[in-house]
């Protein structure tokens, strides 16, 4: 059997006609194929306002400099996710205070967080970990009450929801990204979320060089070129006509994983709460000494990923170090399977036949 990858995009001959429509009308900066996926991410997750970024980090940027975050500020991140989360804060010039999660999801501990809260605390940013969803009705209580601004970092949840509302949309701002991992792609980019169209307007700012639109050079404020692209939009349209397939079949594969490796008494796969429609971003397990199974399927062709490195343990974050035990506990026994949307039903069998060999040939021993 060939290599199978941990994660692979749905690429092909939809996103090349996208593309090839583009590139014919000679518009590929930012323009009407970008406003037609803006339209879309719209569509999908019930926002009235959507902004494109560069990528991902870069829409949580925005978002941090239209809050008005800065120098002295701190905003609250969870300490399990990927590491963009916390650098955009210290791009803002604010300082990143990481909470620990829960100890199965890995999203933000809304009860860790309130302790966390002081005078300097402006903002929250929860993430909705691996198509996980932060609790966002306590997260609004505890935001309401301190008057405290959200940006959901929704980079990984494309298409997840939360008690019937999109992930993206509870809060201040909602940030995608579109990295090559994610469910949609664009190769790159970002979209911010928010319901106001004054934070709409400082957003479009911010990311086009502080003036309201373009082709004129009369500057409202001092900008960033966050700008997006059409040839980037191009493969985000055709990546959305797929959508429903790739939901349906994240979910088939998660449905299938959990069935073949229920009785594999070592491992315990990672389900979702009734209230949160997930995407299955990654299938992903709990398991002692993950690393020692991640060598075995490798050395199988197979690819998988450890769980992210907890941010408290970053050597470029060491001045900031605190404890959060269940952040730590998830990065030593979690995995993240095969997961990509075009997975066959026999690569998925060959997968979790080799994490049944593996644990037959410990026995042995």
């Amino acid at each position: 059997m060939k290599y199978i990858p941990q994660i692979e995009p749905w690429i092909d001959g939809a996103e090349l006609k996208q593309l090839e429509e583009v590139i014919s009308s000679t518009f590929i900066t930012e323009n009407k194929k970008t406003e037609e996926f803006l339209n879309q991410i719209c569509q999908l997750t019930g926002s009235p306002h959507a902004i494109a970024t560069s990528n991902g980090t870069l829409a949580l940027v925005a978002s941090l400099l239209s809050a008005g975050i800065g120098d002295g500020d701190e905003v609250i991140v969870p300490d399990l996710t990927f590491i963009a989360t916390s650098n955009a804060v210290i791009l803002v010039g604010a300082k990143p205070v990481f909470c620990d999660v829960l100890p199965t999801s890995g999203c933000l501990d809304v009860d860790a967080c309130a302790e966390l809260i002081n005078e300097k605390t402006k903002a929250i940013i929860p993430v909705h970990l691996y198509g996980q969803s932060v609790e966002m009705e306590q997260l609004e209580a505890l935001v309401t009450k301190h008057g405290i601004v959200v940006i959901e970092d929704a980079a990984e949840s494309m298409g997840v929801f939360y008690k019937g509302k999109h992930t993206g949309t509870f809060g201040d701002y909602g940030i995608f990204s579109f990295f090559g991992n994610k469910l949609i792609t664009c190769g790159e980019g970002g979209v911010v979320l928010t319901k106001t169209t004054e934070n709409y307007k400082e957003l479009y700012r911010i990311k086009n060089h502080g003036r309201d639109r373009k082709g004129i050079f009369i500057h409202e404020n001092v900008g960033y070129n966050f700008c997006f692209t059409d040839l980037q939009a191009a493969i985000g349209v055709a990546q959305l006509q797929k959508y429903e397939t790739m939901i349906t079949a994240k979910k088939s594969h998660f449905k299938l994983y959990s069935q073949l490796l229920a009785d594999i008494d070592e491992v315990e796969v990672v389900d979702v709460p009734d209230y949160v429609d997930s995407n299955y971003w990654f299938v992903n397990i709990l398991l002692e000494s993950p690393a020692d199974l991640n060598d075995y399927l490798e050395s199988k062709g197979i690819g998988t990923r450890r769980y992210f490195y907890p941010l408290h343990l970053q050597p470029c974050y060491q001045p900031l170090q605190r404890d959060c035990p269940n952040s730590l506990a998830l990065y030593e026994k979690g995995l993240s399977l095969p997961s990509s949307v075009l997975l066959k039903e026999d690569e998925i069998k060959y997968v979790c036949s080799q994490i049944r060999s593996f644990y037959t040939s410990k026995l042995k021993r």
